[in-house]
């Protein structure tokens, strides 16, 4: 791996947010650390950032100039209880000023503020809202860890509406489902920098419930969902992060059923690596995004026939 990722890995390690089930969690405090450690991110002066709402849900635009009109990447953050549309700008910055493609960030409401289904429901409602604006063939859904859940979860809920499938999913280290320990959850714990506890925390202040029949809704855990009729789905997920076994039993069952779907795995990465770009491996990552997106978009997209190992 690369002496920048190595650099990044440490950081994140030593600033990890530890969830303890039964201890009060300051999520306020929490999402204000996160936006103090982002605020020195570069706005490249070619990208264009305006807020705005969408049906009644607070949104980001970022947009340049020379990017297709009547393109967009719809792009849900990671987090459900932290995370922002501020804090992921180098990431969506990255999309409109290097991949060439303008980006639609809502700022879906948190838990445990908002619980359960607040967030999804926002993020089908800025999805609902760019239907009058774009042709579905033209968007395209990226989302990061709770994100990826979250596209998952609005694709779902655009199908039981019966409305125009996006072109394409992209997930990048996704949590699909939260009453199993899957055996990454245990033999990653020493290479893991960002997630602890996961499944405790969702359902504790997420989902507000450990109830079965809650933990396999599937606009909560989309493993259990069905996804026939749906567009292509890409994963990406470390070999080394605790959520790697997500996306591996969600391929498992998408190719199974039939349905279009790529894996990409890389080894030693930090949970979610494609979103920090100036790590050599996600700029090169990144590149395999782009292609997809492109492929989905122009209708020529063709999902692998196993799962990719990167190098």
């Amino acid at each position: 791996m690369s002496m920048m990722h190595s650099i990044v890995f440490s950081m994140c390690k030593r600033g990890k947010r530890l969830y303890s089930p039964g201890v009060p969690q300051d999520y306020v405090a929490s999402r204000a650390d996160e936006v103090r450690q982002n605020r020195f991110v570069p706005i490249p002066k070619s990208v264009c950032i305006r807020e705005t709402t969408m049906n009644g849900v607070r949104t980001e635009l970022l947009s340049n100039s020379r990017n297709p009109k009547d393109r967009v990447i719809l792009y849900l953050h990671g987090g459900f209880v932290v995370g922002s549309t501020k804090t992921r700008r180098m990431f969506t910055t990255y999309i409109v000023g290097k991949m060439g493609y303008n980006v639609v960030a809502p700022e879906y409401r948190l838990a445990p503020e908002y619980p359960f289904p607040a967030a999804p429901t926002d993020c089908l409602a800025v999805y609902q809202a760019l239907l009058s604006e774009y042709a579905p063939n033209r968007i395209a859904l990226i989302g990061e860890s709770a994100g990826g859940n979250l596209v998952l979860s609005t694709l779902l809920q655009i199908n039981a509406l019966g409305l125009a499938m996006p072109a394409i999913a992209l997930c990048l280290s996704p949590c699909v489902q939260f009453d199993r320990i899957l055996p990454s959850y245990t033999q990653n714990q020493e290479t893991e920098a960002m997630v602890d506890h996961l499944s405790e925390e969702v359902c504790a202040a997420y989902l507000c419930s450990g109830k079965a029949e809650d933990l396999r809704n599937p606009l909560a855990a989309p493993f259990y969902g069905d996804f026939t009729g749906c567009p292509p789905i890409c994963l990406w997920a470390s070999e080394s992060e605790v959520l790697r076994d997500d996306s591996v039993i969600l391929y498992e069952k998408l190719t199974e059923a039939g349905h279009p779907c790529s894996l990409y795995l890389r080894d030693g990465m930090i949970h979610t690596w494609p979103i920090i770009p100036y790590i050599p491996e996600a700029k090169k990552d990144l590149k395999l995004v782009k292609e997809c997106i492109d492929q989905a978009m122009d209708g020529s997209f063709c999902a692998e026939t196993k799962p990719i190992r990167l190098s």
